[in-house]
């Protein structure tokens, strides 16, 4: 069947699906862009940085983690920076540290999280307006059987029911792909939030003396 048939058969709720599917797209397209942007697949300096940090080479530790273009790498250098800038930190200076040093982390976290609730929103949906748009094809068969009257054709209703389905199935066809890359995109953000924990707890375990 074509494609004009089918868009004729399911009707608005298919053209909704549509915009909705081309936006999820957009969506799915710009953040896998900001996670290549950083190089987030590929392994970094980040660890070696930390090791030698622990090892008291703080300079050349900081030095080495700002040629890093990573969104851990930004919160572990912030980090370096208030260490060596305050060796000697008072309580008050130590906890004002750790308060901007949550708080760039959270901001990190924020910014790679960013349009995920969108996506999660299209997924919600999606099924729903395809199911709506079943409902509405199922009340138009049944229109048409009322029409006919005695001389019903069973064929109508098959008919029917198959043509208001074509917008569930669209619905599903859209929310499917839709959670597989939000939840994917999930478990990078999780990852990333161990991953800047881990490195700047070891950081700050690992004062300078």
């Amino acid at each position: 069947m074509e494609i004009n048939s089918l868009l004729s058969l399911g009707g608005p709720v298919v053209y909704i699906l549509i915009i909705l599917s081309i936006y999820a797209l957009a969506i799915i397209l710009y953040k896998l862009h900001i996670f290549y942007k950083v190089e987030f697949f590929k392994e970094t300096l980040v660890p070696v940085s930390i090791d030698s940090w622990a090892a008291g080479n703080h300079k050349d530790a900081y030095a080495a983690i700002n040629k890093v273009n990573r969104p851990e790498a930004e919160v572990v250098s912030f980090t370096m920076y208030q260490l060596l800038k305050h060796t000697k930190p008072t309580a008050k200076v130590d906890s004002d540290i750790r308060e901007e040093i949550s708080r760039l982390s959270d901001e990190r976290i924020d910014f790679y999280s960013s349009k995920l609730n969108s996506l999660q929103v299209v997924a919600t949906i999606a099924p729903l307006l395809g199911l709506l748009g079943t409902v509405f094809g199922m009340i138009d068969a049944f229109q048409e059987m009322e029409t006919a009257g005695k001389n019903v054709d069973p064929s109508l209703l098959s008919g029917g029911i198959w043509e208001a389905l074509l917008t569930t199935a669209a619905g599903l066809s859209l929310a499917i792909p839709v959670v597989v890359c939000e939840s994917y995109f999930r478990s990078l953000i999780e990852k990333l939030k161990t991953k800047i924990e881990n490195s700047v707890t070891k950081v700050l375990t690992a004062k300078i003396n």
